[in-house]
């Protein structure tokens, strides 16, 4: 994401007029979170969140440090707050995909595919939180492990929603829903850190057609026949 753009996640204003503006206070500590949670993320997914201070973060967003203490605990809840924003773009993206589409089948496609789509849109977040999150504090990993776990909930729950008129299409467990999570991260994990956020096109067809065959499968244990 770039810092310079001029809104933020939150859809505050970055860039606040100079001098007496007249805004509400509300909008400038929005202005103010939004640069510094954009400038740790920028700076993180590219040197590592290790390597980046607090300095850093101020110095990128154009605040000063205190309005770094206003906003967060320390560098461990900046990291925290970008992930609850982006984990909240991520799923707004797939719930709106999915909302009106019936069909389990497709509700996998429509998902996978606004899944990936909003990670090609914040490239910074998804380097960031596809490959440092787990190695981050225990806070952070506990977070990222609440995060799949809800996104498991919520496919295991559109899923049985969608068998009451389609009960030909096998149940989905949590183990299965988590499985494919993870797969999907991974693999774009890795297609970022090899390609760039553009590799992610060249993966996404075939990525979208294995997850929906991985999920439609019947995993019960029968045996086939």
């Amino acid at each position: 994401m770039d810092v310079g753009s001029p809104f933020h996640p939150l859809g505050a204003p970055v860039v606040l007029p100079r001098g007496p503006h007249g805004l509400d206070r509300e909008v400038v500590l929005a202005s103010q979170r939004g640069r510094l949670l954009t400038a740790f993320v920028a700076q993180a997914a590219d040197r590592g969140v290790s390597a980046v201070t607090i300095s850093d973060i101020v110095r990128v967003a154009g605040t000063a440090k205190r309005t770094f203490y206003e906003h967060f605990r320390d560098k461990d809840d900046c990291f925290l707050q970008a992930f609850d924003v982006a984990s909240e773009i991520v799923v707004g993206a797939l719930v709106d995909a999915v909302a009106a589409e019936p069909d389990p089948v497709r509700r996998i496609e429509c998902g996978v595919r606004a899944y990936l789509a909003s990670l090609v849109a914040h490239p910074e977040f998804a380097r960031l939180f596809l490959t440092h999150m787990r190695a981050a504090s225990p806070e952070l990993a506990d977070r990222y492990a609440e995060w799949v776990e809800m996104l498991a909930g919520a496919l295991v729950q559109w899923r049985r929603e969608s068998r009451e008129t389609r009960p030909d299409v096998p149940e989905l467990t949590r183990l299965q829903a988590l499985a494919a999570i993870a797969g999907v991260n991974e693999i774009v994990g890795l297609t970022l850190h090899a390609d760039g956020v553009q590799g992610i096109g060249g993966v996404t067809e075939e990525l979208v057609a294995l997850t929906v065959t991985f999920l439609t499968a019947d995993v019960s244990g029968r045996p086939a026949g």
